[in-house]
């Protein structure tokens, strides 16, 4: 069966007042581009383009997809996961490694690309979702860089759009009265976290912020230009 590789992503923006330190951000869910499925290679290609151009925001960082069950839970080794890409004459057919961590690199394919490939994963549709994971290697697990984030959501962003009917995605513009969607003051990213209800806390320096988390997600203030690329977001180990 093909693989849906994105799942559920939280997209938070617009009309939210400003939040003191100690508060949790306030948050709008946009609707309409919950739960896109990233089946075609050419989607995926989208993003590893926006990866490059926005390289900036994170110069030392990688760029990874990660599996997880369709709760938000991080796939492992026991899940037995395999990922191929095909195309649907058969004339195309690759493996694409996962890790026993859930985790699987996208290469550059040329050939992909031209044969209109798909991801194929062997379970179910529905059962299992792939997230982009923008990472600076030397943080620790449990914390996540602001300007990594930024460009994940650049890289998730540009392969939605890929996907969205052009009116959907006119009409979000105008919603959000921008094209960069992650640039969007008051703008929050839903930051997929290694577990449920974890609690997170954004830092600056001396600043510090707690950040709402939604089950699985934490959302990090990633469109308010007051924190720096540097922050950086700390995830407990659950409990809110």
């Amino acid at each position: 069966m093909r693989a849906a590789l994105l799942g559920l992503i939280l997209l938070t923006a617009y009309g939210a007042p400003a939040a003191r330190a100690d508060e949790p951000v306030p948050s709008v869910h946009v609707a309409g581009i919950a739960d896109p499925e990233m089946r075609s290679y050419r989607s995926v290609a989208a993003g590893l383009d926006a990866f490059d151009a926005n390289r900036a925001l994170a110069p030392d960082a990688t760029l990874r997809f990660r599996m997880r069950h369709a709760d938000g839970a991080p796939a492992n080794a026991g899940d037995g996961l395999r990922l191929r890409l095909a195309s649907d004459d058969g004339a195309f057919q690759e493996n694409v490694p996962i890790d026993a961590t859930g985790l699987l690199t996208v290469q550059r394919s040329q050939a992909a690309y031209d044969a209109d490939a798909t991801f194929i994963l062997n379970r179910k549709n529905g059962l299992y979702t792939g997230h982009p994971e923008v990472r600076t290697a030397v943080l620790p697990d449990n914390v996540r860089r602001l300007g990594d984030l930024r460009l994940e959501c650049r890289v998730t962003i540009a392969i939605v759009k890929e996907q969205m009917p052009f009116l959907a995605k006119a009409a979000i513009n105008t919603l959000m009265m921008t094209s960069d969607w992650c640039a969007k003051k008051d703008f929050n990213y839903g930051v997929m976290a290694a577990q449920a209800g974890t609690r997170a806390v954004l830092r600056a320096g001396e600043r510090s912020r707690t950040l709402e988390t939604h089950g699985w997600n934490v959302l990090a203030p990633i469109g308010d230009p007051a924190w720096p690329d540097d922050a950086l977001v700390e995830m407990g180990d659950g409990g809110t």
